[in-house]
């Protein structure tokens, strides 16, 4: 008992050695104690996320044992011989602000969790909550600041809160870009303009491709070359972009492209025209109907006469009707076969229409066919496409 008390009296006397002391059970404590819950932490965290996350263990693991060591040490200052009052008021603000800062780290890293856990739900695919996850950890490292400013002035929080408002300017200076992208993040997901998987196009910056992630400050998207852009949220409140997500929903893609008609080539429908569309076994289509003749009218060719048919008009009559029967074009939207106004390049004709095919590859190759085949059925109604003079014109222009 005695030897107890002379080894009292000793450290007592010693400042350096209590110290010393101190930081030793500190170092221990984390150090077991980063063992011990390393193991629950690798086993109970794949359980909420889905998915392993070796860092992540580990980061939560040494945040819990530094709490705990923190608080044991805290314990034992107050049970061995203590500092002068001076001394121990920054020991224990110390220990409470390394306290402060890993709760606030921990909360922090139990919402990356959150957002690992909510990323594999189907439910919310389309939505990103990465932003506010965000904000919410700003607010939490906010507070945390505002605790150990009160620890420091052992002074009310509140009081603190209170006499923010004489630095709100110089604070809203500093994080324009934050409050500026806060607002953004709020207006694309609450407004629901921008979601997760959207195909955007941004001319201005030449990006086109699919929304993979949107945080707080940057938008990230992969763009169909395989390369990755980011791009500042609050660009999406300035910047002119085009989402092309609406366009699946709808499921109808739109073909909307011209050919060019030589205007020489476009003339009234003659009687051997018309004959000879009738004989032709591709255009398996009663002409009449196509043309819209009254089942009253007693002679057809004096009817084309009066009405002025030509052979435009009922090539893109039939162009029409070859287009609804097709069946990869929907015919409850707009659906139009018209001419334009005539270039040096001769008379566009614009086929306007939607395809049942949104995605990328199929639409593609019914516009394909689609305009193949007019190139192919241009001349059997006396048309001819126009293109500009090449080598093999001026050649055949020379012989002759």
């Amino acid at each position: 008992m005695e030897k107890l008390i002379e080894l009292y009296d000793f450290i007592s006397a010693s400042p350096a050695l209590i110290t010393l002391m101190l930081i030793v059970i500190l170092l221990l404590t984390c150090f077991l104690g980063k063992i011990i819950f390393l193991r629950f932490a690798r086993r109970l965290l794949p359980l909420f996320t889905n998915l392993p996350d070796d860092d992540l263990s580990e980061g939560v693991a040494r945040k819990i044992a530094s709490i705990i060591a923190v608080t044991f040490v805290l314990y034992i200052d107050q049970i061995l011989p203590s500092f002068s009052d001076e001394m121990n008021t920054i020991f224990k603000t110390v220990c409470w602000s390394l306290i402060i800062i890993n709760i606030a780290s921990l909360i922090n890293d139990g919402l990356d969790v959150f957002i690992l856990r909510q990323s594999k739900k189907i439910l919310h695919r389309n939505n990103s909550i990465k932003g506010y996850i965000e904000i919410a950890k700003i607010i939490v490292w906010i507070i945390s600041f505002i605790l150990i400013i009160a620890l420091m002035t052992k002074q009310s929080p509140i009081i603190i809160i209170s006499s923010f408002g004489a630095i709100a300017a110089v604070l809203m200076f500093i994080f324009q870009h934050t409050l500026l992208s806060f607002v953004a993040n709020i207006l694309v997901s609450n407004g629901k303009i921008l979601k997760l998987y959207d195909w955007i196009e941004l001319p201005s910056s030449n990006i086109s491709g699919e929304v993979v992630d949107i945080a707080l400050h940057n938008i990230t998207i992969r763009n169909w070359d395989n390369t990755i852009s980011r791009i500042p949220t609050k660009d999406f409140l300035t910047e002119k972009y085009t989402n092309w997500q609406p366009m699946f929903s709808s499921g109808g893609r739109r073909i909307k492209r011209s050919f060019y008609i030589d205007q020489s080539s476009v003339s009234f429908v003659t009687d051997n025209l018309f004959n000879e569309l009738k004989k032709l076994p591709s255009l398996h289509q009663n002409i009449e109907a196509i043309l819209g003749v009254p089942d009253n009218a007693h002679n057809v060719d004096e009817w084309m006469l009066n009405k002025g048919v030509t052979n435009l008009q009922l090539f893109r009559r039939y162009l029409l009707n070859w287009i609804k029967m097709r069946g990869d074009v929907r015919t409850d939207m707009y659906l139009v076969v018209r001419t334009m106004p005539p270039t040096p390049n001769g008379l566009p004709v614009e086929i306007y229409c939607f395809t049942r095919s949104t995605t990328w590859v199929e639409y593609e190759e019914v516009q394909a066919e689609i305009f193949e085949y007019i190139n192919a059925s241009a001349k059997y109604f006396n048309l001819k496409i126009y293109q500009h003079p090449s080598g093999g014109d001026l050649a055949n222009l020379k012989l002759h």
